[in-house]
């Protein structure tokens, strides 16, 4: 195909992504305006005693979900076009950015590490839960570049917050950003600053109507610093869990992670371990708001290996990791804790789409993961002690 043949390929199908973008958030705002008086109506009457809102993260995922209209299914559709469409545009865009791009830097392969994922999410579409809100230890901006920008764009069948079950029916949706910046860069020590935000939009138990807050059971912000020092890093962040759909209150937290690179060392062994410690400092607790803040801990590494396929390097992760209580973190409604939260093995794959070009680089991620809950959490996934997760989704370097 020619190069105006390419970039008309191309333009064709960034417009049609953006007008699918523009689409999905008019959807958004008509239903937001429309039912606006429903809202105060409905919140009105929960205050008045009407009904009872369901105030934890535990309680709303044991919470029954309303069954997904044919609207909601639509916007969902919508969305994953959208993806689509943009990604085929990169990769259609790929030839003839490399014609056209010859005095242009290059990208650093730094921005292929994968980022994605967020505090606590037990997700097949994280290498660890080093990549987490508490920030990725292997977090880098490419060189030559002050910022650097990660979206994604994931689909997934289930979503468990630290093995404690959030939402499981319908399809799920959850959209991410994340802004870094290298602050300090020199032999001895690096520097990072990032501030990101991670949604989970599906059926949930939430009390909001209207299609822009219904269905968008978590919204999260959380910001931090990771210092590196050779192989070794630290991150420190605090995270504001919230939900739009007023599914349960608002949790904060002050998470460290401790991450250790041992590929130099262990070559195609290496087991890239990390350990995280969160602390809950608002008022409210994953657990339940009623109970006491708890402090929780993860131990996981991330082993892989990259293999070529049909000349393309297709990254494989199998991430472990076991999440337990140091205090109060699994507790049931007797206050009991449990030190033992959930341990979960998976298996990821990360498929680059075209090479980098000046429309950053683009990765395919798939996955799945299986779970072994608790007690306490197995309370919560409706007396089921096992999960398996699987997730799809799309990743945006630049």
């Amino acid at each position: 195909m020619s190069d105006t043949a390419t970039w008309c390929a191309a333009v064709f199908l960034v417009c049609a992504g953006v007008a699918a973008d523009g689409f999905l958030a008019w959807m958004f705002i008509r239903d937001w305006l429309a039912g606006r008086a429903d809202e105060r109506a409905r919140r009105d009457r929960w205050v008045r005693g009407a009904g009872k809102m369901s105030t934890s993260r535990s309680a709303a995922a044991a919470s029954d979900s309303p069954a997904p209209s044919s609207h909601r299914y639509g916007v969902r559709a919508c969305t994953g076009l959208a993806a689509l469409a943009m990604a085929t545009a990169v990769t259609a865009a790929q030839p003839a950015a490399r014609q056209h791009d010859h005095d242009a830097p290059p990208v650093s392969s730094s921005t292929q590490v994968v980022e994605d994922g967020h505090a606590g999410q037990t997700s097949p579409t994280t290498p660890s839960e080093a990549n987490s809100a508490a920030g990725s230890a292997s977090t880098s901006t490419p060189v030559g570049s002050a910022i650097s920008v990660q979206l994604n764009l994931d689909f997934t069948n289930a979503y468990f917050y630290r093995g404690i079950r959030q939402q499981d029916k319908g399809l799920i949706v959850q959209p991410a950003a994340r802004l870094t910046t290298r602050l300090v860069d020199d032999a001895e020590f690096k520097l990072d600053g990032f501030l990101a935000t991670w949604n989970s939009f599906g059926p949930n138990g939430g009390t909001q109507t209207g299609a822009l807050f219904e269905d968008w059971y978590e919204s999260d912000l959380y910001a931090g610093f990771t210092l590196s020092h050779g192989k070794l890093s630290l991150t420190t962040s605090y995270t504001f869990l919230t939900s739009p759909s007023d599914a349960f209150q608002t949790v904060e937290e002050l998470g460290f992670t401790l991450a250790l690179d041992d590929s130099e060392w262990m070559k195609e062994l290496a087991l890239k371990p990390y350990v995280t410690l969160a602390i809950e400092t608002g008022s409210n607790g994953s657990d339940n708001p009623d109970l006491d803040n708890g402090t929780y801990l993860e131990l996981g590494v991330a082993p892989g290996f990259s293999l070529d396929v049909a000349n393309t390097p297709v990254a494989f992760t199998f991430p472990a990791s076991v999440g337990l209580s140091l205090s109060d973190y699994y507790q049931d409604a007797t206050a009991s804790d449990d030190t033992f939260g959930f341990a979960q093995i998976g298996a990821k794959a990360a498929i680059p789409l075209g090479e980098p070009g000046r429309f950053g680089t683009w990765t395919l991620n798939a996955g799945a993961s299986f779970l072994f809950l608790g007690d306490h959490t197995e309370a919560l996934n409706n007396a089921s002690n096992t999960e398996l997760v699987g997730s799809i989704g799309l990743q945006w370097n630049f």
